[in-house]
């Protein structure tokens, strides 16, 4: 399985076939070229790379205190 166009266009920030594959040679991943030119990238290579990325947490704000405010 590969990532599709739109996880690829989330994640480079780019549309274009050529600036996606700039991005990724430059940042270092490995990827396939189809036939009209778009990258293709593993599903299971790009978790890989992304295993060991700490998921985002809760900022730590109450916003229910806002509620008691007044």
């Amino acid at each position: 399985m590969f990532l599709t166009s739109e996880h690829l266009r989330q994640l480079i920030g780019y549309r274009k076939p050529a600036l996606q594959r700039r991005w990724l040679a430059e940042n270092g991943y490995s990827f396939d070229v189809r036939a009209d030119g778009r990258p293709v990238v593993s599903r299971s290579y790009y978790e890989s790379r992304h295993e060991d990325v700490p998921v985002a947490r809760s900022s730590g704000f109450n916003l229910a205190a806002l509620d008691e405010v007044g």
